[in-house]
């Protein structure tokens, strides 16, 4: 190890130690009086409470605040279950869900929903860069599609969205509903109320495989080489943009523990108990799906509490799902294509999982039953993979990776093969 680097971490030990043990500098419970302070999220005191050691010391904490700007205020960072153990100074300080702008420029914001967004498209691009090399598919190629392909992808998501959801958008003539549509909310060409909030990825899945169709059979490019590279893209991609959601506080589940008659059957502190250590979930995801009644509509959020992350529960199945296909991309047996049909199945499952679970479904009326069209989609998607790669295995033999160089095995192969030349 070079000696620099091993310095670096000897200091680096030694500031861990001296950290970890000079950190705690509480000197144990009060002998004679302590004080209770109740502190914003800036450290601004709310309100402070003298108990005297011995006496009875009643804890009633400041009205809510409300002092922090597109956030609110979720709980104390202490139940009120637990003042009655405090014995000794404590802070106490007010916890408020994220804000979910990254930027703010004048009167417009950057969003976390656009960052993440553009985040995953941005990755998945590097890493199909990466690997149209190995495989044989030309950057510029690949690059041209990508930037005519992904704005009609993201098109063909806003339609999906805006098909099953058309009372939100069709009303007050043409053109206010187009300009809906487009993503001017307001049904005016105002620019301060531009912002694309309802995408669904179904249909920017099916628009991009469909572009990549017209547009490999016009270059002539191995189309099974391409949905490969789309397939192992999108489910990245998903699982950055997924944060934007959480960022958002929607595409959630149920509120945890569920509820009987309009009432919860659990308890906010029981609630967040569950999130934060029954499924040991970071604290900051656990505090913002802390969600108020009707944010979005009464439907989706009937209760004030916590919410199932369900946002996270599919970004971190897509990112085992992304690990599988690295590692499938690179097995000999595996046929160009089938990454394709992996991506079909994998999520299709999670996503049928996570809608039983969602409270604010895409849904659409046959025969006079009512279906999400997310769970039917995911089916088809399902149905449509095995069929996928049974067609490959028959009609596609010998196109595998075992024909480009990076596959398991393929250093030892070509050592032998130096060794009997």
């Amino acid at each position: 190890m070079n000696k620099y680097l091993k310095i670096a971490l000897m200091a680096l030990v030694m500031v861990l130690s001296i950290s970890l043990l000079g950190c705690n500098t509480d000197n144990g419970p009060a002998t004679d009086e302590f004080t209770i302070t109740f502190v914003d999220y800036d450290g601004t005191v709310l309100k402070e409470i003298t108990c005297q050691v011995g006496d009875t010391c009643t804890i009633v904490p400041p009205a809510d605040p409300n002092n922090k700007e597109n956030a609110y205020f979720t709980r104390w960072s202490l139940f009120e279950s637990e003042f009655a153990s405090i014995d000794r100074d404590t802070e106490i300080k007010a916890i408020y869900t994220l804000d979910n702008r990254l930027l703010t420029i004048g009167n417009r914001s950057i969003v976390f929903y656009s960052f993440f967004i553009i985040s995953g498209i941005t990755v998945a691009l590097l890493l199909g860069l990466r690997e149209a090399k190995r495989i044989g598919v030309k950057k510029d190629d690949l690059i041209d599609g990508f930037l005519w392909i992904v704005p009609v992808a993201i098109l063909g998501a806003r339609l999906w969205y805006v098909a099953f959801e058309l009372d939100n958008f069709i009303y007050g003539g043409f053109f206010p509903s187009l300009l809906r549509i487009l993503g001017f909310y307001n049904g005016t060409l105002d620019f301060a109320s531009f912002g694309l909030s309802g995408l669904a990825i179904h249909g920017a899945f099916v628009t991009a495989v469909i572009c990549a169709y017209f547009y490999t059979k016009k270059r002539k490019i191995d189309i099974f080489k391409v949905i490969d590279i789309v397939a192992v893209g999108f489910i990245i991609a998903q699982a950055f943009g997924r944060w934007g959601n959480f960022f958002n506080q929607e595409a959630h589940g149920g509120i945890v523990g569920g509820m009987t008659d309009g009432v919860a059957n659990l308890t906010l502190e029981q609630q967040f108990d569950f999130l934060k250590n029954t499924l040991h979930l970071p604290t900051f995801i656990v505090n913002n799906m802390y969600i108020r009644a009707g944010l979005h509509n009464l439907n989706v959020e009937p209760l004030t509490g916590f919410y199932h992350p369900t946002f996270f529960y599919e970004s971190m199945i897509n990112l085992i799902g992304f690990g599988v296909m690295l590692v499938l991309r690179r097995v000999k047996k595996i046929h160009f294509g089938e990454l394709l049909s992996v991506y079909l199945i994998w999520y299709g499952g999670l996503r049928i999982f996570i809608e039983t679970m969602r409270t604010d479904p895409l849904t659409f009326e046959f025969l006079g039953m009512t279906f999400k069209s997310a769970i039917v989609t995911s089916t088809i998607m399902i149905v449509l993979g095995i069929l996928l790669s049974v067609f490959i295995r028959l009609k596609r033999k010998g196109q595998d990776y075992s024909t480009v160089p990076g596959y398991f095995g393929y250093k030892k192969e070509i050592e032998a093969q130096t060794v009997e030349q």
